[in-house]
């Protein structure tokens, strides 16, 4: 990509949305590389003003960010979060992934508290001598992912992603060593590129109360228009 050198040999990956992949990587499977994937709890559970948090979608989903938005989080008792745990427990460095609704958002769990998850939410526990979360993370935000989820996705009246779906993505593995240095070189060039977002943000954000401004005082007499050259076209 433009200033960024590529390898020097590469192979065909054997998977034609992938096409060709550096010589030393594989192609693999998700399930090939994961413990579990395993979605949470398929029942709505018991909601109760303090006890253990109980994650959904919304509560993942916020954009720009790695972390949880912690305003809107429910509560259910401790006795249905150790029961929904024997089938479903996050850990701190397990990866979330969102699967009904807003689906293909992934997010690492980098938190320590203990916590249960609802079905629209997919728990990813990774083989950490095959592949690191970090590296899975930026994995699922690639154009390759899309382009499964695209295929894999199922519409009613909301869009659901099956985990057998999930369990059946195809990812470019490298080394880990290579994983490790590809993220790196993502969590610095992703926050070069939300900062530079943020920016032209807050410029757009100032043209916009300039137009505003702009309107209301032609309209109100406080400037002159006929004083105003106007370039003609």
């Amino acid at each position: 990509m433009g200033q960024y050198q590529g390898y020097e040999q590469y192979k065909d990956s054997g998977v034609e949305w992938l096409g060709d992949i550096p010589e030393h990587w594989e192609a693999v499977r998700l399930k090939h590389i994961t413990n579990k994937i395993i979605d949470g709890a398929h029942f709505t559970p018991t909601y109760v003003s303090e006890g253990i948090p109980f994650l959904r979608v919304t509560d993942i989903v916020q954009a720009g960010s790695n972390s949880i938005n912690m305003n809107n989080i429910k509560f259910i008792p401790e006795e249905e979060h150790e029961a929904l745990s024997i089938r479903c427990k996050p850990e701190k460095g397990d990866l979330l992934y969102s699967k009904n609704g807003t689906i293909g958002v992934p997010r690492i769990v980098d938190w320590d508290f203990e916590f249960s998850i609802f079905v629209s939410l997919c728990l990813i526990k990774v083989i950490k001598q095959k592949i690191s979360s970090e590296f899975l993370q930026y994995s699922l935000l690639g154009k390759l992912t899309e382009t499964q989820i695209n295929i894999g996705a199922k519409s009613n009246t909301v869009t659901n992603l099956h985990l057998d779906k999930i369990k059946e993505f195809w990812a470019a593995l490298p080394p880990l060593e290579e994983q490790d240095a590809i993220a790196q070189f993502l969590d610095h060039k992703t926050t070069e590129i939300d900062q530079q977002k943020a920016k032209i943000k807050q410029a757009i954000d100032l043209l916009k109360e300039y137009r505003t401004a702009l309107i209301t005082n032609a309209v109100t007499g406080k400037i002159d228009v006929r004083q105003v050259p106007i370039p003609q076209p």
